[in-house]
């Protein structure tokens, strides 16, 4: 039944592709003139979001529907200009960006479907069909997802809590924590922005005798001059958001992809999020000043190519052939744009290459994380690039781990070792943290995969794998220490019996970058005694924990605690109307306390 249900939609999806895409114009022009609009209405859309839906149910479904359909949107839209340095300027009225924002909701229809069949397959949600009326509810464990996604907000409570906590920690600078590591006492050290004094409390003022309007003749716009203030303001914002959008794409600073590395990338990148949210903080402060500007078609703008590479060499400090490179990596092209037909998370670059010399620069790409979006693009171009991006992974993954076991407490083991049986390799220890106090040990397994997809196909295939190797692993962990004993692991890890320094117990840790609660797409993990965790909620356990008389055993005793526990979901109702169908969907929205809104999968 599942299967039938399935094919169902699937056959509905494509008769509604095929309504969708009939109407649209033929000519490239009339496409491209679409595009522009298609990106303005995502523009404002984007960036307005929080405002514009607060607790409105039916505006959040109806832009999630946007956002899904925007793909489709792009690849069917986007055409390369051809006379070189020319941009058809046209007015943007609230009638087409109207349409532009139906029409990704129409595409998003598709998507929706496609994901509710591929979901059905796989047992992650329930479908009851009568007629053309189909009830649809997630299943029993499809509440876990949320889970892991919850965290990096919990995280960032914690972080906020932290210097009035009582955990037990004393705050110190980086500063200082880098310069005296061997300070005695329990120390916790939070990343301060960079360049902070570069940012303003008046940046509101400072922009105000900056901006005015400017009449294109088909449309009132937005222009604006320079200071160096402002620049400066806007600099420090995205040095703050560019490191850790970097790590959380997985970038690795030294990571050479192609003729670039990972540091070109975020030091252009950075420069561009910068120029973004100028424009927008620029638009905002004159739509105050001028009613007779128009937002959704000022914050979409367009270049000539070369003189933005000119400027951004300036700002990034990179030569301009490098930043050449990394605007070939960052740049969507219309045939590039072309692959989002088919790529079911939504993908919005930095830049688009209209292919006459000019780019357009969208500001809703700050709506996600853009190294993602520049991580997939570079990977069409290159797919080896794939490798090279995670080559340095393991290891950026477990320095960061032992800076939270800093001080002459812990003995943190370098680089990773295997165990052996026989003479053969058995299994790799990723990781490992020895307390000298307590003589308990953590052994680690390290994941850093990709999970910036909402594709249900990568999503259960990743789970079942990441599933089968955590439970291989701590089996063959255990057998180890069950044949050889505790104390063989003081060898491994060169211990010194002259300083009392022996394993006195064994305490497995799995920790996944993003995701780790399998359960949620149907796929269980058997490994009782494996604390399993994502990074944030690993970071986060380590940070509420503190100093205590056996912190690894509280940490991994919370984790195995923490790994069944679901957040409070309050779901979001909707009816749609598809290809004479109605779809009646009972949670794949929800509401999660405390937490953002969430969709499934």
């Amino acid at each position: 039944m599942a299967h039938s249900n399935a094919e169902a939609l699937r056959d509905l999806a494509e008769a509604h592709l095929a309504a969708v895409l009939k109407p649209l114009p033929s000519d490239p022009i009339g496409r491209f003139v679409l595009f522009i609009e298609v990106v303005r209405a995502m523009d404002y859309w984007g960036t307005h979001a929080a405002a514009l839906i607060g607790e409105g149910e039916k505006v959040a479904q109806s832009f999630d529907l946007m956002y899904w359909g925007w793909n489709r949107a792009v690849a069917e839209l986007f055409r390369p200009l051809d006379q070189p340095g020319a941009f058809p300027l046209m007015e943007s009225t609230q009638e087409s960006r109207g349409y532009a924002a139906a029409l990704m909701q129409e595409f998003g229809k598709v998507s929706l479907l496609r994901r509710l069949a591929d979901m059905s397959e796989r047992g992650i949600i329930d479908i009851v069909r009568d007629g053309d009326e189909f009830q649809v509810r997630m299943g029993e464990h499809a509440r876990a997802q949320f889970a892991d996604a919850a965290e990096f907000d919990r995280l960032k409570a914690a972080e906020a809590n932290m210097p009035s906590s009582g955990a037990g920690w004393t705050m110190a600078s980086m500063r200082d924590a880098l310069r005296f590591p061997g300070m005695p006492g329990n120390y916790m050290a939070l990343a301060d922005p960079p360049v902070r004094h570069w940012l303003r409390h008046d940046i509101e003022e400072l922009i105000k005798p900056l901006v005015r309007p400017w009449d294109t003749g088909r449309g009132v716009m937005v222009a604006y001059a320079a200071r160096i203030e402002v620049d400066e303001h806007y600099m420090a914002e995205a040095l703050a958001l560019a490191t850790p959008w970097r790590e959380d794409a997985g970038i690795h600073a030294k990571a050479m992809l192609g003729s670039i590395t990972g540091a070109d990338i975020a030091a252009v990148g950075a420069a561009l999020i910068s120029l973004h949210a100028k424009h927008f903080g620029c638009v905002s402060v004159a739509r105050k000043l001028f009613d007779q500007v128009s937002v959704p078609q000022s914050l979409t703008i367009w270049g000539p190519r070369d003189a933005l590479e000119e400027s951004i060499s300036i700002m990034s400090g990179r030569p301009t052939p490098i930043v050449h490179a990394v605007f070939n990596a960052l740049a969507m092209t219309s045939e590039q744009a072309r692959k989002l037909a088919d790529h079911s998370t939504p993908l919005i670059p930095l830049l688009f290459d209209l292919g006459n010399g000019f780019i357009l620069r969208p500001v809703s790409c700050l709506t996600r994380n853009p190294f993602t979006a520049a991580r997939t693009q570079h990977q069409w171009l290159d797919p080896h690039a794939e490798h090279a991006v995670a080559a340095d992974r393991e290891d950026w993954m477990r320095e960061h781990l032992y800076a939270m076991f800093g001080g002459r407490r812990y003995i943190c083991f370098p680089g990773n070792f295997k165990l052996r049986r026989g003479g053969a390799v058995l299994t790799d220890i990723d990781a490992a943290v020895y307390d000298r106090l307590t003589g308990d040990v953590g052994l680690f397994q390290l994941k850093w995969q990709d999970y910036s997809t909402n594709d249900v196909r990568q999503l259960r295939s990743k789970a079942a794998n990441l599933a089968a190797e955590l439970t291989d692993w701590s089996g063959k962990v255990k057998s180890w220490i069950e044949e050889n004993g505790v104390s063989a692991l003081d060898k491994s890890l060169r211990l010194k019996q002259k300083r009392r320094e022996a394993v006195r117990s064994i305490l497995l840790f799995a920790i996944s970058r993003s995701f780790v609660r399998t359960q949620g797409y149907g796929v269980k993990t058997d490994a009782p005694s494996l604390a399993m965790a994502v990074w944030p909620q690993f970071l986060r356990a380590r940070m509420e924990i503190g100093p205590s008389e056996r912190p690894l055993r509280d940490v991994h005793a919370r984790l195995l605690d923490e790994h069944e526990q679901v957040p409070n979901v309050h779901p979001m109702s909707a009816s749609i109307q598809v290809a004479g169908a109605t779809l009646h969907i009972h949670d794949l929205w929800s509401r999660t306390d405390g937490a953002k809104r969430l969709d499934r999968a």
